[in-house]
């Protein structure tokens, strides 16, 4: 039996090398709450956000602005370029899938058969400072809002 193939969320012919502001969303595999509670993270959960804050470390056109790390997920704003500064952009989808790794990499220390990631992740471009705002905020409010989360889990 074939099973049917997945759409991929990536938009068809878009550079995500293009210099811009992204709203990205990384699931865990099924949702599972592998990084803490809506409140504390434990030790997988400290280094998925230890990584994620330092991602910008490894492109010199890159940085992570804003960030949260929930129990099945993670939010950022993902800035690319946008410094005035010349030189190659780092592409989001590649950015992306490495951080994914270095973080199932360690994982895998504690949990060696366990998968963490859903496959790959949703991403925004964020089109204005009203929107850049209102993300921004939910990120903020995002742990304090666990229990009315879509991604909710006990």
């Amino acid at each position: 039996m074939e099973l049917p193939r997945r759409k991929s969320p990536r938009i068809p012919g878009y550079d995500y090398a293009q210099e811009g502001y992204y709203f990205v969303t990384i699931c865990t595999h099924d949702k599972k709450c592998i990084f803490g509670d809506g409140y504390v993270l434990n030790q997988i959960g400290k280094i998925a956000y230890e990584d994620l804050k330092t991602v910008g470390n490894h492109y010199s056109r890159l940085y992570i602005e804003k960030c949260v790390v929930m129990p099945n997920h993670i939010h950022a704003i993902v800035v690319i370029g946008c410094d005035g500064k010349e030189g190659t952009l780092p592409n989001l989808n590649i950015v992306i899938g490495q951080y994914k790794s270095g973080v199932s990499r360690k994982f895998h220390m504690f949990a060696p058969k366990r998968k963490v990631w859903q496959r790959s992740f949703h991403d925004h471009g964020i089109r204005s400072q009203e929107e850049y705002e209102k993300i921004w905020q939910d990120i903020d409010m995002n742990p304090q809002r666990w229990t009315d989360d879509c991604f909710f889990c006990e």
